[in-house]
């Protein structure tokens, strides 16, 4: 007798616990993008990694990787760094993308923008009114960056994005 209430309460925990057809629709209440910052999908993301522009690479003091592709008047710059070695207390790996100029000083100073990739996603909502920045100075070797605050703001305590990245490729 007490197996049939059992099983009971458990088809009625899974059947409340499964989203309705709405909930899981595309284009559900939720994934609607603002106009104000271009929105990038990771199908979009992958396609781009694909062939980037330029390519750099940071070793110390943790393995990071750094992308420029052009868009427009502009720069799109991504990165994937891992989390500085702390043996078990090792930060998560960060991915942040940010977009901006090219200035005389050959200097791109980068706002976060919203994106969905592989580690992270950040929507126009986390970066809100005033989005970090991220100063990519451009060199013949590689580049330097200075992060202004956005790994702080949006990866997990103990990741950064800042040092000295050698160029590793570029467009023919």
């Amino acid at each position: 007798m007490r197996i049939l209430p059992v099983a009971a309460l458990g088809v009625l925990i899974l059947a409340g616990g499964s989203p309705t057809r709405a909930e899981s629709a595309p284009g559900a209440a939720g994934s609607e993008g603002s106009s104000a910052a271009p929105r990038v999908t990771s199908q979009e993301t992958r396609a781009t990694a694909t062939a980037p522009d330029a390519v750099f690479e940071r070793d110390e003091p943790a393995p990071a990787t750094m992308t420029l592709d052009r868009e427009g008047r502009a720069w799109r710059v991504a990165f994937r760094a891992a989390g500085l070695p702390n043996g078990p207390a090792t930060a998560a790996d960060c991915e942040l993308q940010a977009v901006g100029a090219q200035d005389s000083d050959d200097v791109i100073a980068a706002r976060v923008v919203p994106f969905e990739g592989e580690l992270n996603a950040i929507t126009d909502v986390d970066i809100g009114a005033a989005p970090p920045f991220i100063e990519v100075r451009v060199g013949p070797e590689g580049v330097f960056v200075r992060d202004r605050g956005a790994a702080v703001r949006f990866c997990a305590m103990g990741s950064d994005i800042d040092g000295f990245y050698r160029r590793t490729a570029s467009p023919d």
